[in-house]
């Protein structure tokens, strides 16, 4: 059975501060109380996390997707951006954003997942910032959770 992705919740912090280490644990601590933290769940062992933000306090813009290690590689990190980007669109958002090093090889997954290159940021003795941005398409009143798409099989992930 495939793990399950939730909202992260209170009891799930030691284990977010402890992997992701790109911002303070208040920081972290915030994005989970603000609902801007999604996490894979397997049987109550997490295993990766995706937390976003809002660009210009209007955008969604996916901050950190993150897989384990030993969990890569069976589309768990493509399980994540659909959830996310379906509660997205059911929250009336049409546009997502993210951004990634050139170095860093989450750029074809991105690619691969409908986003379209959007931009370059260059800043000094840094590698380049790759921009991606992706067109949402509304979902069907109500949402569309569990339900298959056309070719494609029924979500295993869900957030309530």
């Amino acid at each position: 059975m495939m793990p399950v992705v939730r909202m992260a919740q209170e009891s799930d912090l030691a284990f977010l501060i402890e992997h992701d280490r790109h911002p303070e644990g208040d920081a972290i601590a915030h994005a989970v109380t603000d609902g801007r933290v999604l996490v894979l769940d397997d049987h109550g062992t997490l295993i990766g996390w995706l937390r976003w933000t809002l660009f210009w306090d209007e955008h969604p813009f996916l901050n950190m997707i993150y897989v384990l290690k030993e969990h890569r590689g069976i589309g768990l990190g493509s399980l994540l951006l659909e959830v996310w980007e379906r509660e997205m669109a059911e929250s009336q958002y049409t546009t997502v954003l993210t951004s990634t090093a050139s170095d860093e090889r989450s750029q074809h997954l991105y690619r691969r997942r409908g986003y379209s290159d959007a931009g370059v940021l260059l800043l000094p003795s840094e590698v380049a910032e790759l921009l991606f941005s992706k067109e949402l398409t509304a979902s069907a009143p109500g949402g569309d959770r569990g339900e298959a798409h056309e070719g494609q099989p029924p979500h295993t992930g869900s957030l309530l």
